[in-house]
Parts: structure tokens; sequence; C-alpha cells
């Protein structure tokens, strides 16, 4: 969390946007100028909000998704091979990304919300503002304190180097923090985003769905949030502002929102690609590091669609013969038939942060940890007949009945595993369900160093412990 040049960089990285680009909230930097001769106008006020996007998504895919138990081992990459076998460092790339862009988030986020109370907007418009730059810090702080435990927590935009050297706060305070930012968006934010790809009332009240479960289990173990957990997301639910798409397939493969898109990172055609492609395409000149593991394969139960169309199993190599399996959400198959090297792709296709689905699994795992299973069923049910090649089918993914309270908890975690694969919920899925067992008992001989409590969180990079004289993680010393 370097901050250098303060009143040059800490809004800059994040302001300026070409129209087009602003249509995907994506930023395009040009120059570097002060943040105080760039707030001249009304307009640069919301320019400079939705800027903040720019960090998004935050997953570090090696971090979030690979070292998780539903992927086998990667293709060789850099710094990718020691993370599948339990050997990061904190002098890797991928824990730098994972501290930094958050951090990129929230100093932004800071410096916006200093500067609107003075702004020459309307209250409304402030108030809408305020919310949205809340908002992203919020899920920032989630983001952070998910991956690293114990993290230092800014709450103002820095003017000084000592403004940011700050101690780590403990997790419990951070999630307060995010309680608080998330809680203000919801109140705060209007039904409708003002553009897509930006955050609304609805995708306040699903993250805090999130943010809830997540509570209620490991490390904090508040199990009173799965209550709050449970409304939070039959709320959504129960808006009828979105529907899922009978088809599994359609929820992906789109630029546009769906009717099951909560909030989406998106990409502009013809000029931006989901870097997603990289990490599971299979094609020659790619280095895949997210393939579905074997047992996983053979987990979904016959007539999944979620299989039959989201894993490719023998599917022709251009070079000949056939490619390894691999999950196809944010694969354009095109461009394995036809080839095309990364250097030249650019496949567009949005990334979903929250969609309907996940609500569904959320209400159906909190209302068994309350109640027990006899009403959290229609939660899951709902995904699984989704889920069905044959709605028709009563065996094709049978509906879930007759369960305990735990075996009801397995399943549901197996359906998220099956659901959202890819999607950068897989390590926090393991963290909040301390079920990282899982890993070596799938993994064995090939992790270099055993799972272990230290596995609950991730290294501190060596440049933020040096920059802001704080310690490692304590498992890791």
């Amino acid at each position: 969390m370097k901050y250098c040049l303060l009143l040059l960089i800490c809004i800059c990285p994040a302001i300026l946007l070409l129209p087009a680009c602003k249509k995907a909230l994506q930023e395009n930097p040009r120059s570097s100028i002060s943040p105080d001769t760039y707030f001249t106008n009304p307009e640069s006020y919301e320019s400079a909000v939705i800027g903040v996007y720019g960090g998004l998504p935050l997953n570090v895919v090696e971090l979030n998704e690979m070292f998780s138990d539903i992927y086998g081992t990667p293709q060789p990459a850099e710094q990718v091979l020691p993370i599948y076998q339990n050997q990061p460092s904190a002098n890797f790339y991928t824990s730098g990304t994972a501290w930094s862009v958050p951090y990129s988030i929230i100093k932004n986020a800071n410096f916006i919300l200093e500067k609107l109370p003075a702004a020459p907007l309307s209250d409304a418009k402030k108030t809408q503002l305020t919310a949205e730059a809340r908002f992203l810090r919020g899920y920032a702080f989630f983001y952070l304190v998910q991956m690293f435990g114990d993290v230092p927590m800014p709450l103002k935009a820095a003017s000084s180097y000592q403004d940011v050297q700050l101690p780590r706060s403990p997790q419990a305070g951070v999630y307060d923090q995010v309680l608080s930012d998330l809680t203000f968006a919801e109140t705060n934010l209007p039904d409708a985003a003002a553009q897509q790809g930006r955050v609304y009332k609805l995708a306040a009240t699903a993250m805090l769905a999130k943010v809830y479960l997540t509570m209620a289990g490991n490390p904090l173990k508040k199990t009173e949030n799965y209550a709050k957990a449970r409304d939070k997301a039959v709320a959504v639910i129960a808006s009828n502002k979105f529907t899922l798409k009978d088809n599994y397939a359609d929820v992906f493969h789109n630029v546009a929102y769906t009717s099951e898109s909560i909030w989406e990172k998106q990409y502009i055609p013809g000029r931006q690609g989901n870097p997603m492609l990289g990490a599971v395409c299979p094609s020659p000149g790619y280095q895949p590091i997210l393939l579905p593991a074997t047992w996983f394969i053979n987990s979904y139960a016959p007539g999944d669609q979620r299989k039959a169309w989201g894993i490719k199993i023998n599917y022709p190599s251009p070079a000949g013969g056939t490619l390894p399996a691999f999950f196809t959400k944010f694969v354009d198959l095109t461009v394995v038939d036809q080839n095309i090297g990364p250097s030249t792709a650019k496949v567009p296709y949005a990334f979903p942060i929250l969609r309907l689905a996940d609500m569904y699994l959320v209400a159906a795992e909190a209302e068994n940890e309350v109640n027990g299973p006899a009403q959290a069923y229609q939660y899951v049910n709902k995904i699984r007949w989704r889920a069905r090649i044959n709605k028709n089918s009563n065996t094709d993914v049978p509906d879930l009945k007759n369960l305990s309270k735990d075996q009801f908890r397995d399943a549901v975690i197996m359906e998220r595993k099956w659901e959202l694969s890819n999607e950068s919920s897989a390590w926090f899925d393991l963290k909040r369900t301390n079920t990282f067992q899982r890993i070596q008992t799938v993994r064995g001989n090939s992790l270099s160093v055993p799972i272990g409590a230290y596995n609950q969180t991730w290294l501190i990079p060596t440049q933020e412990i040096t920059n802001n004289n704080i310690q490692q993680n304590p498992q890791y010393q």
C-alpha cells in the first residue's frame, strides 16, 4: 500500500475515461494531473467515481480460484505451480496484486469522499456518488480482510506518508466497516443503476448477503448472521427484478446484462478482452491454470448442463489430437477452433460479480443453518432444476430431499462448486466453511507443504510489510 507523489496520483489512475470507455466503466488514463485541478466542473465528480471501477473485478485467479479443490494441475506458468503446490512467496506478484488493487480502490474512494461535500452538485447527486464510492470501498475491504485477515484500514485521503503507515486493524473491526459502507450504500443508492456496470440498491443488498454469510462462518463464526444473510438474499430474490435464465449457457458469453445479472464487470467488444480467457483456454499458445480436476468432472449428476456445456472433454485440438478437459464459461470456441493466439484474442464476455443464482444458494445455505433444510430445499432445487438438460426428467439432477442438516450443508456447498466455478468463489468458500483439508485430500503428495492453519490467509507482500512497518501473518513466521 505504498503511496508516492500523493497529490499527483491519488486519483489519477482512475479518472480519465474516453466516452467509448465510459460505457464499460473501463479507465483509460492519458496523463497525470493534480486531482485538485481535475475537479473543475460537476461532471468531473461523476467521472472520478466511474473511474474507481477500473480495478474490477477483484479476482487474482491463482489465489481466489486455483488454490481450491476443484482444479487440477495447471500448465507451467510463472509462480503458478508453487501456489498450486502450497508453497507461495511473499514476493509473488499475485499477492502484490491482491493487496495493491483493492487498496487503490480504497485510496481513490477516500479521496472522492473527501471532495464530494464541497462539490457543486445537488444534495441528491452528492448522496448517490457518496453511496457509490462507499460501496466500492466496502467491497475492497471485504476482499482484503478475507484474503489477508487483519489489514490496515485507511478511511481518509492521505496527505502525508504517515497517514498511510497504519497498523493492521483486527478483522472484526474491518468487517464492521464493510457493513457500515455497504449499509449506507443500500440505503442511499438509487433503485436503478446509472448505467450497466455501476452499483445500485439491490447490488448492495446482494453484497450484504455475501458479507453476512461470510461473517457467520470461519473465522469470525458470528452465527447470528446466518439469518441476516438469508433475509438479504431472499430480499433480492423476492424483488422480482431478476429471473434465472432457463438455460445455464445463456448466463454466460454475453457483453450485456441478462435477467440474472446483479453486478458485472463488462468489456468493450473489439477493444478489450476478459482476462479469464487466458486462465482457462487450453489451445496452443495458452497456459491454462484453471483446469477441472478429474474428481470434479466425475462429480456431476447425469444430465447436468453445467458439465455438458460448461466442461469440454476430448475437444479436438487445432494442432491435432485432443485438448485437456477445460471450462467454457469464458472461452469462445472460435478462438480454440481457429487457434487464435492470446496476443490477438479479445473475448469481451462479461465477468459476473453478483448474480441471482448465488443469492438462491446463499438463501439455501443460511436457511438450513437457521432452521434446518425443510424451507431451504426450495432455493437449492431451483438451481438444480435450471441445471437439468431435460427439465422434465426426474433423474437428471434430481431435487434434494430427505437430508439431515449436515447432509444439506454439504450438498449446498457442492452445489456452489458446480454452479460458481471460475467465478472467484472457490477459495473464499473453502475458508468460510473451514474445509481447506479438501485440497489435501484431492492433491495429496502433489503438495510441497501440507495444508495447515496458515492457509486461512495469504502472505502479505514483502514490500508492504517494509513500507508500512507491519508484521507478516503470524502463521507464516
